[in-house]
Parts: C-alpha cells; sequence; structure tokens
C-alpha cells in the first residue's frame, strides 16, 4: 500500500518537470491558445491513468493520486484543460476495470474538478491557495471512500492523506518555482539586451551585433551595411524646462518611431543619454540616406506629447555611414558616423550629414 503510493508520489513529481519544460511560457498566467489548452488537460490526463495504473486495488478500489493532475490542469490550464484531463483519466478507469468503484470516482473527480476550478476563477494560482484546495479534495476523496466505498482502514486514510498532501504541495511548489523562475531568467535576459526605457538594445547588445556584421563583412566580399548615429537636438534643454520624467517620455517616443520607420531587420539601439544608433544590413548608401531622411522626418514631422499633455517639437540630427562606399575596414564605420553627426550638430542641427566617399 505505500509503496504504491509513494510509486505515484514519485511519479507526480517527475511530471512537474516535464510540465513546466513544455508549458513554461504561459503557467504563470494561464494563456493559451485552446489546442494547448487541450494539450495540457491531455498531458494531466495522461498522468491521472498512469497513476491510476501504478495505484493499488483494496477492497475493488483502485487507490491513486489521481485528483492532483486534475487539479493541476484545472489551476495551471483552466475549464478546458480541466475538461480533457477529466475525459482522459475516466477513459482510462472505466478501461481498467467497470465496477461502483469506478462510478464513484466519476463523481469524486467531477466535484474535485468543480471545486478547483471554483477556488483558482480569475485568479493566478499560488501555493496557498491550492493547498486550501487540496485539503477540501482530500476531506472529500475521504468521505466518499469512508462512507461510499465503505473503506474504514485508518492506516490507509493515514497514508493517503499524508502522501497526497506531500505529493500535491510539492507539485505545486514545484510548478510556480520553476515558472516563475523561468520569467525571471527571461526579465534578466531582457535587461541584459534591451534598454528598459525604450525597448530597443541597449549599447552593450548592439555592439555584440556590430561585431557579428564586421565578421560577416569579413567573410563575404559583397556583403554591404550602412550606420546611422543620430542624436535629439537640445535634449539637455528639454530635460531642464520640462524635468527628466518628460525627457524621458521623449526617448521613449523616440524608440518607438524609430521601430516605426525602419525594418525588423535593422537592429535599432539607445547607446548613451540621448544618443540612438541604427544599422541597415544589405542596405546600399543610398538607401541609408533615405532611411536616415525618414527618421528625421518621423521625428520633426509630429510633436511628442508630454505627460503633461503638452505637444513639444523635438528634432533629432544624423550622421549615416556606409561600408564599403565610406570606409575599407567596417571597424572603422562608428567613426565615420560619430564625425558625421557631430557635423550635423554644428552645421545647423535637423539634418543629416553623410559623405559619398572614403572618408
Amino acid at each position: 500500500m505505500l509503496k504504491e503510493l509513494f510509486v505515484n508520489l514519485t511519479i507526480l513529481i517527475t511530471f512537474n518537470y516535464l510540465f513546466t519544460f513544455l508549458f513554461k511560457e504561459t503557467l504563470i498566467h494561464k494563456e493559451d491558445r485552446l489546442p494547448f489548452q487541450i494539450l495540457k488537460g491531455a498531458c494531466c490526463g495522461l498522468l491521472g491513468v498512469f497513476l491510476i495504473i501504478f495505484g493499488f486495488t483494496y477492497h475493488h478500489s483502485i487507490i491513486d493520486l489521481r485528483n492532483i493532475p486534475i487539479m493541476i490542469a484545472a489551476l495551471y490550464g483552466g475549464w478546458v484543460s480541466t475538461a480533457t484531463a477529466f475525459a482522459i483519466i475516466m477513459a482510462g478507469r472505466i478501461l481498467i476495470s467497470t465496477n461502483a468503484s469506478a462510478l464513484y470516482s466519476l463523481v469524486t473527480i467531477i466535484i474535485v474538478s468543480v471545486i478547483t476550478l471554483l477556488a483558482s476563477k480569475r485568479k493566478k494560482p499560488d501555493v496557498l491557495r491550492a493547498f486550501y484546495v487540496l485539503l477540501l479534495v482530500n476531506v472529500v476523496s475521504s468521505v466518499m471512500t469512508y462512507f461510499v466505498l465503505h473503506i474504514h482502514s485508518a492506516a490507509l486514510h493515514m497514508y493517503y492523506w499524508l502522501l497526497s498532501s506531500l505529493g500535491g504541495m510539492l507539485s505545486f511548489y514545484l510548478i510556480e518555482h520553476e515558472a516563475k523562475a523561468h520569467l525571471l531568467f527571461k526579465q534578466y535576459k531582457f535587461q541584459a539586451n534591451y534598454d528598459f526605457l525604450t525597448g530597443i538594445f541597449n549599447k552593450r547588445k548592439f555592439e555584440e551585433v556590430m561585431h557579428q556584421f564586421y565578421k560577416q563583412a569579413g567573410r563575404s566580399p559583397s556583403f554591404q551595411f550602412a550606420l546611422i548615429y543620430l542624436d535629439i537636438d537640445r535634449f539637455k534643454h528639454i530635460n531642464d524646462q520640462y524635468g527628466h520624467h518628460e525627457g524621458d517620455q521623449v526617448l521613449k517616443e523616440l524608440g518607438a518611431r524609430l521601430k516605426l520607420n525602419t525594418r525588423t531587420s535593422d537592429p535599432a539601439a539607445r547607446i548613451g543619454g540621448e544618443e540612438f544608433a541604427v544599422l541597415l544590413p544589405n542596405c546600399t548608401h543610398a538607401k541609408a540616406v533615405q532611411v536616415s531622411e525618414r527618421i528625421r522626418q518621423a521625428v520633426s514631422g509630429e510633436p511628442i506629447i508630454l505627460s503633461s499633455g503638452d505637444k513639444l517639437s523635438v528634432t533629432v540630427s544624423l550622421g549615416t555611414a556606409h561600408y564599403p562606399l565610406n570606409a575599407d575596414q567596417p571597424e572603422t564605420l562608428p567613426l565615420i558616423a560619430d564625425q558625421k553627426l557631430y557635423q550635423a550638430k554644428q552645421t545647423g542641427r535637423n539634418k543629416v550629414c553623410y559623405s559619398t566617399k572614403k572618408e
């Protein structure tokens, strides 16, 4: 008896890692497309069947931890997952043996499903809520076993409560822990590569991508690309007059306009306080100048609405450099783009500066 319940427990814990590996992207929010909801339920249903197979028979009844997969489906998948898991578990139970105990199992699982769905409705699952639900589910299972199936063994009830509680809480803790760990990993990965304010690449990631371009240019003589440096004109004046909070709003809006006016394959980054950069792979010099001008017009052509509701006209200066037109070595492109940006700032701002010869 204890051996079979322990086997159920080990199967359950092993499943938790597989479950979180498959569905780690959506466990926290339970937001899945219908096929994935069904797949979640199918996984939980198959787990329930395995638990039944490795359960033990006592007075023509199979004792196992099948209620926990139903709870997992309800807490982390919703009603579609629960219905799918329920159908698979009951089909497996009936195929194993058809008797009064199977009918009582049907009733028990229905009650467990309803309890868990009601407890998790419109709420993110958490370990404490799962603990209360698990206690209630254990009570239902014990009542059905004691009064309906007439199984009065105190040792059986004690072992079932012990391993069911242990297995349930371990399951929910492991799933929550793995899901949150994955979420934190994604956040750290985002913070390592993206600027927190604008949502585009940060300087470190941009330099990493730029070095990849250098390598590609070295491998392929026909590879060409352009680099655009741009700087917000009189940004210090904006911060002094409107405050740093509104200055951040300007930076966010500039990041958004860069995304709208470049291809998804064009890496854009914030590389300094008010300094931005864009890489244009497989781009001719003429096209790079067109893109630079489009960015300039996109910024100056429409005022930025500040959080106060005020409209602020903002301009940018841009320096554009192209490989191989402006440089024999791609590594010198940042220096050339920076020189052209400085030229644009010194000759009136709100303009694009570039060269059509080697620099």
